[in-house]
């Protein structure tokens, strides 16, 4: 199964060597956010929408995976990288077709959103791979009883959007991604799952962050970053362990949390916490290097890593 996985970062190296010129050919580029830093001016032109790249390369290599190797992850791992990934291709194509950096509205991406966790709940639970009403905290399960459908809706529409929000700087996004999918499969290998799932999110990774790291010559765009958060949020809600994958996605949920204290703090009492959210903009504005903050924050995501597998040792 390794060997496989050394195909793969080959593979994904030699794609993303090619699809930048191509996507620069073609126009599929990133136009900058008139609301966001003038500090990110430059990144305008920048080819975007890799993510369809390192999705369809996992996608394709789990799919190889699972013959050899059935789990019980693999539908919803699957529907939900397809469910999401899409409504992220939706809205890089809009963005790139009419020049603009907005895509779908924030209303109809919402909508989209809670459809397909709705219909990703359902598919689950008839065909049982969704199995019962309860959450764990660790040591501590919880029965959700009735509110269950309603927290799996939320939990993963929050989890693809904690992703979207934080890809924003060269690296960041990618970085944390790669370093979430290998602390998840760490922690599923320990829990006696047999899903090479996040092994193989972790290689087509690979060769996409070697293009996105400052001076990025690509970004993920929607499709990378809204497809990422639906596997990583169906993971957590298929193994039911939400705070050990929680605590391995930290960064993500940092970002989210920063968003949600911004809007409302602002909603309620007219005044903003941070000078910018999400978060990292603020540190931006508060004078910090784009490379000092990814580092940083990559250095936060693997804090959260390693303490919440010390958590599953122990």
């Amino acid at each position: 199964m390794f060997w496989s996985l050394l195909v793969e970062i080959i593979t994904s190296l030699v794609l993303f060597t090619f699809a930048i010129d191509l996507f620069k050919r073609k126009g599929i580029v990133q136009y900058v956010r008139q609301e966001g830093p003038q500090l990110h001016n430059y990144k305008e032109g920048t080819p975007t929408a890799g993510g369809i790249i390192f999705m369809l390369l996992f996608i394709l290599f789990y799919l190889f995976s699972n013959t050899l190797v059935k789990n019980e992850y693999f539908l919803g791992i699957l529907l939900g990288s397809v469910f999401f990934g899409s409504i992220g291709l939706i809205d890089d194509t809009i963005s790139f077709t009419s020049k603009h950096s907005k895509g779908l509205t924030a209303k109809n991406k919402f909508l989209l959103q809670i459809s397909f966790s709705i219909l990703l709940y359902f598919i689950l639970t008839f065909t049982g791979t969704l199995r019962g009403s309860s959450i764990k905290l660790h040591d501590l399960s919880i029965n959700l009883g009735w509110f269950y459908p309603v927290f799996f809706v939320l939990y993963l529409t929050m989890f693809s959007n904690a992703v979207n929000v934080t890809d924003g700087l060269d690296g960041l996004s990618g970085g944390c991604a790669l370093i979430t999918a290998a602390g998840i499969q760490i922690f599923l290998w320990l829990s006696g799952i047999t899903d090479f799932s996040m092994m193989f999110l972790s290689g087509a990774l690979l060769g996409f962050l070697w293009f996105n790291i400052k001076p990025a010559s690509i970004f993920m765009g929607d499709t990378g970053s809204l497809g990422l958060g639906g596997i990583f949020g169906i993971i957590a809600l298929l193994n039911g362990d939400i705070l050990i994958i929680s605590g391995l996605s930290l960064m993500f949920m940092i970002e989210i949390l920063s968003v949600v204290i911004q809007v409302s703090s602002f909603k309620l009492f007219n005044r903003r916490v941070f000078r910018m959210s999400p978060i990292h903009h603020h540190f931006e504005l508060l004078g910090w290097e784009e490379t000092t903050v990814v580092l940083r924050f990559w250095l936060i995501n693997i804090m959260g890593a390693v303490l919440s597998l010390i958590i599953v040792l122990i």
